[in-house]
């Protein structure tokens, strides 16, 4: 399955195509030599897509998989074949998948797969069924150690700025065992009247970033038309304290070629740790 999520490369035949344009304004240039550097400029972008291990996964199958540009991470995602929306159990259930050695490269460590049936708080939000699809910059054995209660380390995160002014927790930063502390964006359609069907959310522990998390109904999921890819913007951190790739937008799709769903986080750009 082709992929290529990237604004970068998105733009890149056009930036050719207006540098090539430039230069016709001498009259030796020849018809077709515009076509054929355009080409030749493509030529050289290698677009590479590693799979995880195929898993089976609620009555389907999930796999992780990483977009690699010319040897830098692009897009890092989920693929859940559409069997899996299919007789789903009234039992809420988190799924740890592995990952492509690739992925290594992009700063994420653990992906995981959680289905809520009921949903979970805040009550008349996000209590619908829904997938949670966690994107971990820690380990499996780091999250394990995660325990519930409140979080002070969250308080630390305000005072340095590294969320957006719109995301928060609330009332309190309560950490959740074996995740940790969830930051809402409070803009987002579900805490206004059209409600929830898809939401991303930023996720600590103590005074670290540590996923990265598209929240989405399974109506939502299944309300996609054949080939639909819906890409949302991402509000972007204000403060990087770990440096790695973090991503501008995440992406939904259904290829209905291959019957599968793609979740995933896309446009990843590399930042340095903030001085």
């Amino acid at each position: 399955m082709t992929k290529v999520w990237t604004r970068g490369y998105k733009l890149l035949g056009m930036f050719v195509a207006l540098a090539l344009f430039g230069c016709e304004s001498q009259e030796d240039v020849q018809p077709g030599s515009m076509q054929s550097s355009l080409e030749q400029e493509q030529k050289k972008v290698k677009t590479t897509v590693y799979y995880g291990p195929l898993t089976a996964y609620l009555g389907g199958t999930a796999r992780t998989w990483v977009e690699v540009v010319n040897g830098k991470p692009i897009a890092i995602g989920i693929e859940l074949s559409e069997d899996v929306l299919v007789n789903l159990p009234e039992e809420m259930g988190e799924f740890v998948l592995k990952l492509p050695g690739q992925a290594h490269s992009t700063g994420i460590k653990t992906i995981m797969v959680g289905w809520n049936p009921m949903g979970h708080d805040p009550e008349g939000v996000y209590t619908i069924p829904h997938f949670d699809f966690h994107f971990y910059t820690i380990t499996h054995g780091q999250i394990k150690q995660i325990t519930g209660g409140v979080d002070e380390g969250a308080y630390t995160l305000q005072e340095k700025g590294i969320f957006p002014a719109v995301y928060t927790f609330g009332p309190v930063p309560f950490a959740v065992p074996h995740m940790g502390v969830h930051w809402s964006d409070i803009t987002s359609p579900e805490f206004s009247p059209a409600g929830f069907s898809k939401t991303f959310i930023y996720g600590s522990n103590k005074d670290r970033v540590t996923f990265l998390e598209p929240m989405i109904t399974l109506a939502y999921l299944r309300s996609l038309g054949a080939n639909q890819s819906v890409e949302t913007p991402i509000p972007s951190l204000l403060r990087y304290e770990d440096p790695g790739y973090y991503p501008e937008s995440y992406t939904v799709t259904y290829d209905a070629a291959s019957g599968t769903y793609s979740i995933a986080l896309t446009d990843l750009i590399w930042h340095n740790r903030n001085k």
